[in-house]
């Protein structure tokens, strides 16, 4: 081979593995940069065929992109319904191809595939309508929350949003201590040492043994013991060492960490780390008494996720909104010396026809010696538009607050206290009464929004406690 030609291969090669590198290079900021498609929850918005198309590989998205939307839709279906999403042809601002986006109550995040080639290209993410940090928000109320995961889809990314693993951990630390308590025991097949042999004698190991004047009299025998250090409580073990290696990581905030060191502290000395048996699942059985089944249940949410990919995830927003308020109502009830109850059930019985309620849940209770407040939580936009006149806004307040009245019908005192309580860019209250002049009662009602920020918490508290006459 000639100089020239060694000279031009060598040139051709340091060019190949050049493209290499920047195919590497392109990859990995793809991986530490998804693409990321934001929709908001109960809401419709509409997406060009050119946003859509810009990830998309293996196809050419110059001809037909009506049927490029058709195999998107058709591709990422099984996701959509995940999160509730319905996604149909349409058309953009300027008469081009679109894609119209329908959400349902569910926040939360999906991968997104090219209908060039099924991959994985970027993530769908659902956050609240408000512009709210639903993450943030989430860290403040993790005792009650249901997060809903879904191995089905895994989002290969580096960086995404995504529910934090360290609230599911704490609240298993929690349940784990309650469960603790209750001493679940079961019955432990062990070997021990007896004097005298009997049916369960192990002859084989007895047999074999060294001529030793001694152990003549050492039978092993196998024993069945009723015992809390059984194999289905030393699995949740295991989960529990997850999860405190995983609340202890310095990516957790320090904030949300602080009230679980001492917690930690203790448990952390209660097993041997060495004795512990991984486990990849755990099975939830009918028998289990039911503060072991919540257990379980938490443990397998953590294990599910203890995965190098991140799964898909949704939360209901309703719930997710209902469960801030009656967090903050708490803190409200603990400053005025009130008490407060969540979700109570008022049963509906008699001859109840197929669409009749079960019974009556409203959102809060609270009261204190003969005052008594009946509170809704509704994430609605009523309070964004508090000098806005329209028929919509009008109709759905009038379902709310018939709603209200209802459920204070079973308080006894001839004046009723309601609340209804919806999202606001900032505290705001308006207070009215309804009188009736047929029996003397009255209903004074409180509409009033308040801010979904964490670093407004403190205030929302002090605004809201001065609206309770106790």
């Amino acid at each position: 081979m000639s100089s020239r030609a060694a000279a031009k291969l060598q040139k051709e090669l340091l060019k190949q593995k050049s493209d290499e590198l920047k195919a590497n290079i392109d990859l990995q900021k793809k991986q530490l940069h998804p693409t990321k498609l934001p929709l908001k929850v109960l809401n419709e918005e509409t997406i060009s065929f050119d946003i859509l198309k810009r990830d998309w590989k293996g196809i050419d998205t110059r001809k037909d992109p009506e049927r490029h939307i058709y195999e998107f839709i058709n591709i990422n279906q099984t996701a959509f319904d995940f999160l509730g999403i319905k996604v149909e042809l349409s058309k953009d601002s300027r008469g081009g191809c679109a894609a119209l986006f329908k959400t349902s109550k569910y926040a939360g995040c999906i991968p997104l595939l090219s209908p060039g080639t099924g991959m994985s290209y970027g993530v769908l993410v659902i956050e609240g309508l408000y512009s709210e940090n639903l993450s943030e928000l989430i860290s403040v109320i993790k005792e009650d929350l249901k997060i809903e995961y879904d191995d089905r889809f895994k989002i290969n990314t580096i960086e995404t949003l995504k529910a934090p693993l360290y609230l599911e951990c704490q609240k298993y630390v929690d349940k784990y201590i309650e469960a603790k308590r209750n001493h679940w025991r079961k019955f432990k097949n062990v070997e021990v040492t007896q004097p005298f042999p009997n049916s369960s004698t192990r002859w084989d190991k007895y047999s074999v043994r060294d001529v030793d004047p001694w152990s003549v009299f050492k039978y092993p025998n196998k024993n069945n013991i009723l015992t809390c250090e059984h194999e289905e409580w030393n699995a949740l073990t295991y989960v529990l060492h997850l999860s405190i290696n995983e609340i202890m990581k310095a990516t957790t905030p320090l904030r949300s960490k602080a009230p679980y060191l001492s917690k930690i502290s203790v448990l952390s000395k209660q097993y041997d780390l060495n004795k512990l048996k991984p486990v990849s699942t755990i099975t939830v059985r009918m028998s289990d008494p039911y503060v072991i089944k919540e257990t379980k249940e938490i443990a397998l949410r953590i294990l599910k996720n203890n995965i190098s990919s991140q799964q898909a995830w949704r939360i209901d927003y309703a719930e997710f909104f209902e469960r801030y308020v009656q967090y903050v109502l708490r803190q409200v009830a603990g400053t005025k010396g009130a008490k407060l109850e969540s979700n109570k059930k008022y049963p509906i019985q008699g001859e109840k026809t197929p669409w009749t309620l079960s019974y009556l849940e409203p959102d809060a209770i609270m009261y204190k010696g003969d005052i008594q407040y009946i509170i809704d939580a509704k994430y609605k936009s009523h309070m964004y538009n508090v000098n806005r006149i329209g028929e919509e806004l009008k109709e759905s307040f009038r379902e709310d607050f018939h709603q209200v009245l209802a459920y204070s019908s079973f308080a006894g005192n001839k004046q009723k206290h309601v609340m209804l309580i919806y999202p606001s860019n900032q505290f705001i209250s308006r207070q009215f009464n309804v009188f009736s002049g047929l029996n003397g009662y009255s209903a004074k009602a409180s509409l009033v929004g308040i801010p979904l920020k964490k670093a407004e918490l403190e205030e929302t508290i002090m605004d809201l406690s001065k609206l309770f006459l106790f």
